[in-house]
């Protein structure tokens, strides 16, 4: 690290990557004099989205944070798995923007699959971002870059773990920290594109709740929030364009529709995978619209609406699964933590 100037406060928006034991971000905590200006609300296998929902819902902040943004790495996977890349656009394009109202700099940390790394995976995604961070004027760190330039002795199964996550048993990770280190200290708060600003003008987001009181807890190492569980119909009194909603999946939860008087959204399922060895219950979100289909219109009451399937299979998003719920089997422990709207005003 050639600049000698105290670092900046980080907080960290990103995947599974930025949360493994020795990764990168334990790597910027061992070298960052004051470790303690470091926070990370990283979520695995999320997109933009979630860091949306980290960002408006985290209350301890640092002062004046330089925001690493590492979720490039998950939304070029999302792509690949049939979500649109207009819709993680526009989440980012939000992001950036509470970033900017509060005057937060950011700096891109760019990840890649191993596929992607070394040429086998084409994703389009790719350039779409690159005009985006381009258009905001931000500074990056690059992975793959980094890797060509002083990590070429390194072949591709040594760098990394597997596809989705690198190794740690190599300097590649540590020297990806000191970049960011050195990098902070140029990051930027996101240039506001004019027509950006024109239509986000007027409007915002919200985490909103249903209209009645949790009637439980989730509690982790990330994250302690109250918990809807999918038994009953849930009302909210809310009025704008629902984007997304944030959950607890297990594996036995129902399938979820939400209704407003303008039409409905779904049904979609809220359940992870089974399989042997996996986790119980998972932070997890649903994105809730498409070019296609827009957010929903929402004037003034919302209901989300437990489903019972009766051999229909719902909408699973990347990241889901589905299997119908025994029909006297246990009920799902998990349930929702929130939904998010933008509204006007």
């Amino acid at each position: 690290m050639t600049n000698t100037q105290t670092p900046a406060s980080f907080v960290i928006l990103g995947g599974s990557n930025s949360l493994l034991t020795n990764g990168w971000v334990d790597k910027l905590k061992q070298i960052h004099p004051e470790p303690e200006r470091i926070v990370n609300l990283s979520i695995g296998a999320a997109t933009s989205a979630m860091g949306i929902y980290r960002l408006l819902t985290c209350t301890e902040l640092p002062e004046n944070p330089v925001i690493l943004w590492e979720y490039s790495l998950n939304e070029a996977n999302y792509v690949l798995n049939r979500q649109s890349p207009a819709v993680l656009s526009y989440h980012l394009e939000w992001l950036l923007e509470i970033c900017a109202r509060r005057g937060y700099r950011v700096l891109p940390v760019l990840l890649y699959n191993k596929a992607e790394a070394t040429g086998a995976e084409k994703n389009p995604y790719r350039n779409a971002l690159r005009q985006t961070l381009e258009g905001h004027r931000l500074t990056q760190v690059d992975a793959q870059r980094l890797w060509r330039e002083r990590f070429a002795h390194l072949d591709a199964d040594r760098l990394y773990k597997e596809n989705p996550h690198y190794s740690t048993e190599t300097d590649f990770l540590a020297t990806l920290a000191a970049e960011v280190i050195e990098a902070g200290s140029s990051a930027r708060v996101p240039a506001r594109d004019p027509d950006l600003r024109q239509e986000f003008s007027g409007r915002d987001l919200q985490v909103v709740l249903p209209d009645i009181p949790a009637s439980g807890t989730f509690t982790n190492r990330l994250l302690n929030c109250g918990l809807f569980p999918f038994r009953s119909d849930l009302p909210f009194s809310t009025a704008g364009r629902l984007l997304a909603c944030y959950l607890i999946a297990t594996r036995a939860e129902p399938a979820i529709l939400f209704q407003s008087s303008a039409g409905e959204r779904g049904p979609y399922s809220t359940q992870i995978s089974p399989k042997e060895g996996g986790p119980l219950k998972q932070l997890k979100h649903l994105l809730l619209w498409s070019p296609k289909e827009p957010p929903l219109e929402v004037r003034g009451s919302l209901t989300l609406c437990p489903q019972a399937m009766n051999g229909r299979k719902p909408l699973v998003q990347h990241t889901m699964s589905w299997n119908p719920p025994a029909k006297d089997g246990a009920p799902g422990i998990g349930g929702l933590i929130g939904l998010l709207m933008e509204v006007d005003g």
